[in-house]
Formats: structure tokens, C-alpha cells, sequence
């Protein structure tokens, strides 16, 4: 049985999937299992994927799920107790998988680790948007006014992520965050202070197109954790405050200051 399970779904990823593949088959951490869910890709994903031949792939062809089945999907098909989550647009470093699991290993009860990582936009890096945060303590108190872990270059424990009832269906952008929520019920959180990964942020990224419902889902998510998790009430009141002005603002307008929030 391998020591970690990496879990990718992809559609219509042809641009940028054989960069984030690469980059996990160049792991210098090499005892893992890594599954690729082909969610319904209409362009030459199946193609790109049909090149591979390493033994420690399992590609999964099916019809479109949606991400959060997919993803759902995915983690039941992982054999180790340890999984790991990218992206289809981004990629990680060498060491992503040997740094995590030394972490991991060494803090049972961490349930959940991530670490710093760059954003890649137009070519150019940037360091990631929104403030680091690496102790569990303050993961706790920021996840009522802003999600502290990306969902890339996740590593989290499946006993736990199925004990708390996996991806909730009913969400469509911020699934993520709102797992954080449960997992933490269960036991710690930790960012690791190293960039590890890089995130592309492009217009055509899931999240942009679905700016809308992102702030909808968010409201409620951060809701949950305020109530569960405690933090401060005002941060959370101002984080949606603002989400609120954005959810009013025209399209155009809300188009380009995520840009210029892209090129900070």
C-alpha cells in the first residue's frame, strides 16, 4: 500500500495538465499512488493522459460529475490514509510530498497540512495573495473571515475527511473551505512556512466564472465557522461587508480589480 494517496480532476485541462502530472512524478518522495479523474473533457485531456505509462498512475475516465462528486469520487478510490489534493492548472515542487508527510508524520493530530506557495499570472510569479498563517490557533481564527489553506497542495487524513462526510455536494465553489470547518472539529491544522506549490490565476479558472455564487457560498461558510470555530465577529462582519458591495458591483468592474488583485 502506498504511503499517500494524490488526488487530481480535471476538465478540459489540455493547457495546463502535463506541467501539474510532471511535477508530481518528479517527487522526490516517490511511494505514492496517483489518481487522475477524467471529468467528462471534451478537448485532448485523454490524449495528453493516454502518454503515461508510470505504474503509480490510475486515470479514471468518466462522464462529467461536477467537481465536488468528482472530488468525492476520487478520495473513496485512495488506498493509504494520507491524501494529497492538486489542481489540474497548477503544479508543486519537488519536495511538496517528502516536506508534508515529514510533518505529517511527526503530528498525529494534525488532520490537516498546507503550506506557502507563489501564484503564477501572465508569466509572472507573485507571492500568494492573502496573508500567510501557519499555526492551527490562528488557522482557527481566520477561517471566519478568510480561508487560510488552499485547496492545492492539501494533504489531509481520509479517516477523518470520511468520517466528517467528505465534500459537501451542496457547494459548488468554496467546498473546500467549508471541509476545513469539519476537519478542525477533529483534530489540528498547519501551514508549513515554505512555498511549495504554485497556483495559476487566470480569467478562465473555474472560481472567476463563478465569482457570484463563490460570494454566496462564502457568506454562509464563514458563518459556520465563526459559530464553530470562534474568531472575531467583526473581521467576519467587514470580510462580508465587502463581499456584499462586490456582489452588487457590475461584471466588467468585478473582472478587473480581481486582476489587479492577480498582479499584486
Amino acid at each position: 500500500m502506498p504511503k499517500i494517496s494524490v488526488v487530481t480532476s480535471v476538465y478540459n485541462g489540455e493547457a495546463f495538465l502535463k506541467e501539474c502530472v510532471d511535477s508530481i512524478l518528479s517527487q522526490t518522495f516517490e511511494d505514492f499512488e496517483y489518481i487522475i479523474l477524467n471529468n467528462g473533457s471534451t478537448d485532448s485531456t485523454a490524449k495528453i493522459l493516454a502518454q503515461y505509462t508510470d505504474p503509480r498512475l490510475q486515470i479514471v475516465h468518466q462522464e462529467n460529475l461536477g467537481i465536488v462528486n468528482s472530488l468525492n469520487k476520487g478520495t473513496s478510490l485512495c488506498r493509504s490514509d494520507l491524501i494529497a489534493h492538486l489542481d489540474a492548472d497548477d503544479f508543486v515542487h519537488p519536495f511538496w510530498l517528502e516536506k508534508h508527510i515529514d510533518y505529517i508524520s511527526q503530528n498525529q493530530d494534525v488532520v490537516l497540512c498546507s503550506s506557502r506557495f507563489e501564484e503564477l499570472y501572465k508569466g509572472q510569479l507573485y507571492p500568494q495573495s492573502f496573508p500567510f498563517i501557519e499555526t492551527d490557533q490562528e488557522i482557527r481564527k481566520s477561517l471566519c473571515f478568510f480561508n487560510p489553506i488552499p485547496h492545492s497542495f492539501t494533504i489531509m487524513r481520509k479517516s477523518l475527511l470520511q468520517k466528517v462526510g467528505g465534500y459537501d455536494p451542496n457547494l459548488i465553489i468554496v467546498h473546500d473551505y467549508d471541509l476545513w470547518i469539519r476537519l478542525l472539529e477533529e483534530g489540528k491544522a498547519h501551514n508549513l512556512d515554505e512555498v511549495l506549490g504554485v497556483y495559476r490565476a487566470h480569467d478562465s479558472s473555474f472560481a472567476s466564472k463563478k465569482e457570484r455564487t463563490m460570494i454566496k457560498e462564502a457568506f454562509q461558510v464563514q458563518w459556520k465557522a465563526y459559530r464553530r470555530l470562534g474568531g472575531s465577529f467583526w473581521k467576519m462582519f467587514r470580510s462580508l461587508f465587502r463581499k456584499g458591495i462586490i456582489w452588487i458591483l457590475p461584471g466588467e468592474v468585478r473582472s478587473y480589480l480581481r486582476a489587479i488583485k492577480s498582479k499584486r
